[in-house]
Parts: structure tokens; C-alpha cells; sequence
């Protein structure tokens, strides 16, 4: 499979062939374009934003995961998201939803409210 590396500016055409867990991974001009690659083929994760209610008003708060999360689960912790309702005050950096949708990663806030 071929894929672009995102993980500095150069963006190097990586081509990764998996088999099995074997992987291999050519086209990248450092050893983070490989990582990636290899990570990309066998356990693709995310960054999750989003926005959860505050209790008592209309706008919302900006949280996100702590992590990536595989992308397998980003809908339920999209759905999580959606289904809480917070109390201010809250704090940058305070969690929201603890180990959301059995990920083992946290959402914290991203706004002082």
C-alpha cells in the first residue's frame, strides 16, 4: 500500500508491503517514516477532537484525547463525547471522560472555562 508520511514536512511516499506481521516499509528518508509506516499498516490510530456540553449553557467546551486512539473506536468516543455534560469551572488539561470507550486514553479539556 502506498501512503504519505506525516511526520515531519517532507512528506515521503512511503510504499509499505505487510505480511503477516512482517512489515516493510520503503521510501522514507528517516527512521520516523518508517515507524510510521509500520505503525500506520498494522494499528492506524487518531487524535480525536471535539466538543462536549457545559451544564447550564449554550456553548460547548473543546476537549480532545490525550492520545491517538485506534481508529477502529474513534466513533464511540465520538458518541461518549456527545453524551456527556460537564459542570464548570474546568481547567486546560482537566480529563473529561476518563479511559473513553475502554481505550485506555483519556479526554481532557482544551479551554479554560
Amino acid at each position: 500500500m502506498k501512503m504519505i508520511c506525516i511526520n515531519c514536512p517532507k512528506g515521503c511516499e512511503l510504499d509499505v508491503v505487510v505480511n503477516g506481521d512482517d512489515v516493510t516499509v520503503t521510501g522514507h528518508t528517516c527512521p520516523r517514516g518508517e515507524a510510521y509506516g509500520r505503525s500506520e499498516a498494522l494499528h492506524p490510530t487518531r487524535m480525536v477532537t471535539g466538543l462536549v456540553r457545559i451544564a447550564g449553557m449554550r456553548k460547548p467546551l473543546p476537549v480532545k484525547t490525550k492520545t491517538a486512539v485506534p481508529k477502529d473506536k474513534i466513533e464511540a468516543v465520538l458518541f461518549a463525547m456527545h453524551q456527556t455534560t460537564v459542570q464548570l469551572p474546568v481547567k486546560i488539561g482537566d480529563v473529561i471522560i476518563p479511559d473513553v470507550a475502554e481505550t485506555g486514553v483519556d479526554v481532557v479539556a482544551t479551554a479554560n472555562m
